[in-house]
């Protein structure tokens, strides 16, 4: 009996689509780059639902012939590659001549295009693969694409995507990436109604890298290139006093193709080891231009990955790029002695100006009149205490008896002696009130005196709206400042007074990665209070007083509360007085 069956043409189109068309950023990922092979200087994108409900993209570029108008979403029509030889030289973003026959596919699919030598526009229209009209109308220039319903017949693909916050998230990183590669477009996106991007298109990577992150990060840049044969790596880097909790901050483009790398990201890892603090990420903006015969991009349907012809060679010269900067004078920060002017000057005084009214008579943050060694240690205040001596520290057996690096205490007893990490002690102490804290709905969160602003890629300050009330659980009100800018009016009562707005990204991001895995608000703040209780905790090499030192012991060693740190490491270490003594061979 006969198993094998030809799939119809209908089925093996929808296949092929799941390739290419993954998501609606991918989707919006190939029409950008139909538009800048089309030669465009200006590209404007407007998305809704996430691009779930209707995707537009505009282009001024060369336009599509008429003749050949209905045909680009025939599978495999490109006029970017026409043998095999040119496989191994694609210097287009695009080339396999699949996007479009896989979007229209999936979804109802509107093109007017006009070519620079015809003098009206044409139209297509297109639903599951099949062009159902062209015709011809007036249209000033360019390519306009207009992509609805992704999915609508392939519902089970459709229930895999995220909320419409999430993936409209996905789409503008995608209009981010791309922007960052190719300065002279001007790039524009908005989402539903909201203008979210704006890049000059003056030519200038500083420019597109201050409009999306911002002009701290650009007073950070530092660049670095070097050249060896064909194979040229440029870029730039943030000072490392900058970073990132996770590796967001990589953005690699080889042939100005945005791209994924694990070869790239081990080299960078291993470039800024010994520069950044351990469990930290730099910010690098990495462009890698090479032969096109030396490498491959036809590696994955995506086109996010890319194989190298000479692997090690080019990690050897992108680590020596970013090693030689990282040595050089160029990495002692520069003095902010002015605020920078954006040309929008007035209007952000005017913006600070009403919420610090708004806020002059609601400054609750109460502080206790006997405020303990943990809240001293929560509000960031300058506090002094009298010394007490440690011989008059009433604890059964146990006598502090000295202090090490401003970090351990060294605690005797009758037959031992006992190091205690300050800093472990009160990272558990804050882990466990916060976590008391969120599972009873009852977080405690200070009423900043002068609230902050802060910018944020659009993509990411879209994201925090529209999970306001995520971050109002864990002691975060936060609100629209307009443009790409947050303002944060209340922050977690462990943490210090003065925010910290690395940290504030940085919560942004773990919060963002944990609602994609579709975790719950209780598995976020079991990771999220963690890293707020090693922010608020005491620092090591940060002395301490005689009656703090008291308390981390009582905590320790007499109540026995304490034994290990949120993440497990030990909070004290015994040495016996016959371990001692055998190290001195005392005892045998």
């Amino acid at each position: 009996m006969r198993e094998l069956y030809k799939l119809p043409e209908s089925i093996t189109h929808i296949l092929a689509a799941g390739e290419v068309v993954e998501r609606p950023a991918s989707c919006l990922k190939e029409l950008l780059e139909n538009s800048i092979d089309a030669g465009a200087s200006l590209i404007d994108v407007k998305i809704e639902k996430g691009g779930m409900k209707r995707i537009e993209v505009y282009d001024n570029g060369k336009g599509i012939h008429p003749d050949d108008i209905e045909y680009v979403f025939e599978r495999h029509t490109t006029s970017k590659i026409k043998s095999f030889e040119d496989i191994f030289s694609i210097k287009t973003m695009g080339f396999r001549g699949e996007a479009l026959c896989a979007i229209s596919s999936v979804a109802k699919v509107t093109l007017v295009s006009k070519h620079l030598e015809e003098e009206q526009g044409c139209m297509v229209k297109v639903e599951g693969g099949k062009v159902l009209s062209k015709s011809f109308c007036p249209f000033k220039e360019g390519t306009r694409i207009i992509v609805e319903d992704i999915f609508y017949n392939t519902p089970a693909r459709l229930k895999f995507l995220k909320s419409p916050s999430t993936e409209q998230k996905y789409c503008l990183e995608v209009v981010e990436k791309i922007a960052i590669a190719w300065p002279e477009i001007s790039f524009r996106a908005e989402a539903d109604g909201k203008r979210q991007i704006f890049t000059p298109g003056d030519n200038k990577i500083e420019s597109v890298i201050g409009s999306i992150f911002g002009i701290e990060i650009v007073k950070n840049l530092v660049e670095f290139s070097l050249e060896k044969e064909s194979l040229k790596v440029w870029g730039y880097f943030v000072n490392p006093t900058v970073s990132r909790a996770t590796r967001s901050g990589y953005h690699f483009y080889v042939n100005r193709r945005y791209i994924k790398s694990k070869l790239l990201s081990s080299c960078i890892d291993e470039a800024f080891k010994n520069s950044v603090i351990t469990g930290r990420f730099p910010i690098v903006f990495l462009f890698v231009q090479i032969p096109p015969s030396e490498i491959d991009v036809n590696v994955h349907p995506s086109k996010l990955e890319v194989k190298f012809r000479d692997e090690r060679f080019v990690y050897n010269t992108i680590y020596k790029a970013i090693a030689d900067s990282l040595k050089s004078e160029k990495m002692i920060p520069k003095a902010d002695l002015g605020k920078a002017n954006d040309g929008n000057d007035a209007e952000r005084e005017r913006k600070y100006t009403e919420i610090l009214s708004a806020n002059s008579n609601d400054i609750s943050l109460v502080i206790s009149e006997q405020p303990n060694f943990f809240e001293i240690f929560s509000k960031g205040a300058e506090v002094v205490i009298e010394q007490q001596s440690f011989e008059n520290f009433d604890a059964g057996n146990y006598k502090i008896v000295g202090y090490a690096f401003d970090t351990y205490i060294i605690v005797q007893s009758d037959d031992s002696l006992y190091l205690i990490d300050q800093h472990a002690v009160h990272e558990r102490r804050l882990f466990e009130d916060f976590k008391s804290q969120v599972y009873s709905s009852n977080v405690q969160s200070q009423v900043l005196a002068s609230p902050v602003v802060v910018r944020l890629p659009s993509s990411q300050k879209e994201f925090v709206i529209s999970n306001a009330s995520v971050f109002q659980k864990i002691g975060f009100e936060i609100e629209d400042f307009g443009k790409n800018e947050i303002v944060v009016r209340t922050w977690p009562a462990l943490l210090s007074s003065n925010i910290d707005t690395i940290f504030l990204l940085d919560v942004i991001e773990m919060i963002y990665e944990q609602m994609v895995e579709n975790k719950s608000l209780v598995e976020i703040s079991e990771d999220l209070l963690k890293r707020i209780a090693c922010r608020a905790a005491v620092k090591g090499n940060s002395k301490i007083s005689d009656l703090e030192k008291k308390e981390i012991v009582e905590l320790v060693l007499i109540k026995k509360e304490i034994f290990h740190c949120p993440h497990g490491r030990p909070v004290v270490v015994e040495i016996s007085k016959r371990e001692i003594e055998k190290m001195f061979k005392r005892i045998v």
